[in-house]
């Protein structure tokens, strides 16, 4: 991104657009406070971070107009102010936001007859807070409206997003490495839209009915249950399912895993079946299940698929997957390891990965989002603003309302609030805002920023 001046900046208190009044922005800061933990054996400071801080100082010219500057901050109210700068009046610019105390109102006058007031907020509760406009500056809405879609998602999760429908997969081709013989170690990270699917549902396969050409499957079963698949000759099958289901709720994100170990003592073969919140600490679900003879799996030409078997016409999966791997014996060698990306799906195996049908490559951050409102203006009987989401723009993912992304319904203006989801809540890339309304409106100014959190937050 190339270097930028602070040329056409906005300024805005608790509904009032103040850019026009404002002359300078002193300090813009945020971050932990510094606390001094110097040891006398040390010959420089040593700090920690504290509790997050904030403020925010500027410069304003004396306007004495109602609703100007004068007007709204020689009140010097004792409670909360939401002040919002934007760095520059665009949808996606950046803008900085803060719930803080006022502290003071000094005007003064230079030599030269200049009227300048000093104005300095201190953070309230929360710090100063970076998000992006999700308006292009200031919005007017004369009726609802729903708004362009703005990318968010930096540094989040990518992951393939599979919709459960014939054709839409992703594959690789047959490769010699990829025909596993004896034992076996099937991995994935997934997200499943339902983890107790209307049918079986396949996480990676290498299996296709296809003139028999079948060998190995991990699936997730109606009953929420995995299950391990394979044929020994590429015709018939055999599985095995965990004596424990998975529990899930519709959307959690996890780490499923099974294994099969083809000759137990030379006269059985056992699989079982894991979870893990990380891809590294694994939890046993269930007992090992024995098969009751040693077996071997079929070395078949099938291409190696994920969210689905046969060619993406089977057990197709609804959700979405991270990553996955298929290791030669249990805990061995990697022999294809896809990570999503936005940009195609990696593998240092290596190996070429294709996504087809309508299935995408999209990204989401995990740790919720806060949002700042400004309402400038309003005539009508209501209005309600919210956040909606989507994974690709609205292109094959339709906008849905973000859980906890609604601000209080708006009956006058100017108004300001600060509205935050659970820390947990996904965040798909895009967002956007919709206003709505009950009674109508015939004008609406407003300001949204969105702060998408992309490490776990706390405040």
């Amino acid at each position: 991104m190339s270097k930028q001046s602070g040329l056409g900046d906005g300024l805005i208190v608790d509904g009032a657009n103040l850019s026009g009044d404002t002359g300078s922005l002193g300090r813009i800061a945020g971050g932990p406070a510094a606390l001094e933990v110097t040891g006398i054996d040390k010959s420089a400071m040593e700090r920690i971070g504290g509790i997050r801080d904030g403020g925010i100082d500027w410069s304003s010219w004396f306007n004495p107009a109602t609703g100007r500057a004068h007007d709204n901050l020689s009140t010097l109210p004792i409670g909360d102010r939401i002040i919002t700068y934007q760095r520059g009046t665009s949808l996606g610019k950046p803008a900085a936001c803060l719930i803080g105390k006022q502290i003071g109102y000094e005007p003064t006058r230079a030599d030269d007859g200049a009227m300048t007031i000093a104005l300095q907020a201190q953070a309230n509760g929360y710090g100063l807070e970076w998000g992006e406009q999700v308006t292009p500056g200031v919005r007017t809405d004369t009726g609802a409206t729903s708004g362009t879609g703005v990318a968010f998602g930096y540094d989040g999760e990518d992951y393939l997003a599979l919709p459960g429908t014939s054709g839409n997969y992703a594959s690789t081709p047959d490769a010699a490495s990829l025909d596993i013989v004896g034992d076996i170690d099937l991995r994935a990270r997934v997200a499943m839209d339902d983890w107790t699917p209307a049918t079986e549902s396949t996480v990676i396969a290498k299996y296709t009915a296809t003139g028999n050409q079948r060998s190995y499957a991990l699936v997730v079963t109606a009953a929420g249950a995995l299950m391990f698949r394979w044929s020994e000759d590429g015709t018939a099958e055999k599985t095995e399912t965990s004596s424990a289901t998975l529990g899930l709720a519709a959307g959690a994100t996890t780490w499923v895993r099974a294994t099969l170990d083809a000759d137990v003592g030379g006269t059985d073969a056992t699989v079982t079946f894991y979870t893990s919140d990380d891809g590294s600490t694994w939890t046993a679900l269930g007992t090992p299940q024995a098969v009751g003879a040693v077996t071997s799996i079929f070395a078949s030409t099938a291409v190696l698929e994920l969210g689905s078997r046969t060619g993406g016409t089977t057990n197709l999966l609804a959700g979405k997957i991270f990553r996955a791997e298929v290791r030669s014996s249990i805990g061995g060698t990697l022999v294809a390891a896809p990570i999503a990306g936005t940009a195609g799906i990696t593998d240092a195996t290596p190996r070429t990965w294709t996504v087809n049908g309508t299935a995408y490559l999209s990204s989401r951050t995990r740790y919720g989002l806060q949002a700042y409102l400004q309402v400038l203006s309003f005539t009508g009987t209501d209005v309600t603003i919210k956040l909606q989401s989507s994974t690709d723009n609205g292109g094959t993912d339709a906008y849905a309302d973000v859980t906890g992304g609604g601000f209080t319904q708006v009956t006058a203006g100017p108004a300001s609030q600060r509205i935050a989801t659970s820390g947990a809540l996904e965040v798909e890339r895009y967002l956007r805002v919709v206003t709505t309304t009950s009674g109508g409106f015939t004008e609406l100014s407003f300001v949204v920023v969105a702060c998408v959190n992309i490490t776990e937050t706390e405040f």
